[in-house]
């Protein structure tokens, strides 16, 4: 995946106090522990700086939870959200035994380490080091078998379609989640009868053994008799142990992968789980490609962004998979955006910045890829809330550079209703957009103000820079703001969403 490389320090200010433009909230982003308050609101909001989806050693990562989190520390991080492979497992067995029996190979994941003391080690590190450390899961929700070992064209198709899962801290419901390779997630079906096989041979080979059975023999007036040893049959009995406990809890996984093409529907249905659990999804390096080789066996992986309108997850990975086909105006996340303001979408997907780091902790530099939340509190729930509400920005810092700060970004009515990243504020008349970038080198950057997909004010300057955008849309509409600099300074805000008529409201 491409990644800005490592180092610098970031720059950080001391927090302060805006004052209220048009009764709007004064939101304090970027460096140091700040807080911002919405004005008339009472509402407080603590500035968290958080670095999302981590690898540590507990799957295939090489740094350990405690490593990584003393590092961040050092480093300005607020928060990391550790989000190891719920399951690494890949089986195959052709059509139509693959539904309930095949061959699997398990790779490290939290399901292999243990998902208790996976949950405890990341207690642990955040007790020890002094900042948050949410636990989460990347998780592959579904991918499909095609082609045949026979003729050497068997391929896994779509493994690396990630999505990831945070905000679920239950071990037991964890062990449930409906994931590929996960038969403790999956379901009883009429496939899980084929267990019944292996049963059956097991019960005959059991008989067979603990009957005598003797083989006799006449040697002139004399006839022998001896006891057979059931080689066959205990065979048998070992081979059907070995299936039922290979196979053991005798589900089948929802969807199968040696089946028909299921569609979107593992993902909806991962994402629909999760947020009965009180859990978030994000989209996972959506616009990144992944191909290799294991076993004997080629996995690829094209491209996913189509998913993010497509599907119903709270988030996706905007920096650094998601500038080519998600970001720009009227791409798929102004698409996506579009369907939820129209009704046609349960949720607003929000875009946040992740750095998908495996390396060991000498070799990571968490100052590149941040995401910057306000949560109402320093919790996992408050960040966990914040990221289901969008209320926060994804940012991406060149190498020995300070990162860009998004110090305002509100939207107000002439009434006085107001909101900020995430909300939505309901009344006519004007909506009086503001906006406030700092940080950076000193050079210039480029600001664009995107209202429904279509760019509608932008300016270059260095910043700090401070405008108020006066706009009257003639419906329902939203906006968000990208600030970008020389490759890869990026900054993006969440949308901030405007309904026509009745009394003012909140939340997207």
């Amino acid at each position: 995946m491409t990644r800005a490389r490592r180092a610098a320090p970031r720059a950080r200010s001391a927090a302060r106090r805006l004052p209220a433009v048009l009764g709007l909230a004064a939101l304090l982003f970027g460096g140091g522990r700040g807080v911002a308050s919405e004005a008339g609101s009472g509402r407080a909001y603590s500035e968290l700086v958080a670095v999302v989806h981590l690898h540590t050693s507990l799957g295939d990562g090489q740094a350990t939870p405690l490593e990584m989190a003393r590092s961040a520390r050092g480093q300005g991080v607020d928060a990391l959200v550790i989000t190891d492979h719920l399951i690494e497992r890949v089986a195959y067995a052709p059509w139509p035994i693959g539904n309930a029996l095949g061959v699997s190979v398990s790779l490290p994941s939290v399901v292999s380490t243990g998902i208790a003391r996976y949950f405890a080690a990341l207690a642990r590190a955040e007790s020890d080091a002094g900042i948050l450390v949410l636990p989460g899961l990347e998780v592959s929700p579904y991918a499909r078998w095609t082609g045949s070992l026979l003729d050497k064209s068997l391929e896994l198709q779509g493994w690396h379609r990630h999505v990831l899962v945070i905000g679920i801290e239950d071990p037991e419901v964890v062990a449930r989640l409906p994931a590929f390779g996960n038969r403790a997630g999956g379901c009883y079906g009429v496939w899980s009868m084929l267990f019944l096989l292996p049963a059956v041979a097991l019960l005959w080979s059991g008989t067979r053994v603990a009957r005598p059975v003797y083989r006799e023999s006449r040697l002139g007036r004399f006839r022998l008799r001896r006891r057979r040893v059931p080689w066959a049959e205990g065979c048998v009995g070992v081979a059907s142990l070995a299936l039922l406990v290979a196979g053991f809890p005798f589900k089948v996984e929802r969807f199968s992968p040696v089946g028909g093409d299921p569609g979107d529907a593992p993902f909806l249905g991962l994402e629909e789980r999760v947020r009965a659990l009180g859990g978030v999804t994000s989209w996972a390096h959506p616009e990144a490609a992944a191909e290799r080789a294991a076993f004997g066996v080629r996995m690829a992986t094209a491209p996913y962004p189509e998913l993010v309108p497509r599907t119903d997850a709270d988030a996706f990975g905007a920096f650094p998979e998601g500038v080519k086909t998600l970001l720009p105006a009227g791409g798929l996340w102004d698409t996506a955006l579009r369907e939820h303001l129209a009704g046609r979408r349960r949720t607003s997907p929000f875009a946040l910045a992740e750095l998908d780091e495996h390396s060991a902790v000498r070799d990571i530099d968490f100052r590149i890829l941040q995401t910057v939340f306000l949560a109402r509190e320093r919790s996992h729930a408050g960040v966990v809330e914040a990221l289901r509400t969008g209320r926060m920005y994804a940012r991406w810092t060149p190498e020995a550079k300070a990162p860009l700060r998004l110090v305002a970004w509100s939207a107000g009515l002439p009434s006085g209703a107001a909101a900020i990243a995430g909300e939505s504020v309901r009344g006519d008349g004007t909506v009086a957009i503001h906006l406030s970038v700092a940080g950076g080198d000193g050079s210039t950057v480029t600001a664009r103000l995107v209202r429904t997909g279509e760019v509608i004010w932008t300016t270059r300057a260095a910043p700090p820079f401070d405008a108020t955008v006066n706009d009257d849309p003639a419906g329902a509409t939203y906006y968000r703001l990208d600030v970008e600099g020389a490759y890869p300074y990026r900054l993006i805000s969440n949308p901030i969403f405007v309904l026509r008529g009745g009394a003012a409201g909140d939340g997207a």
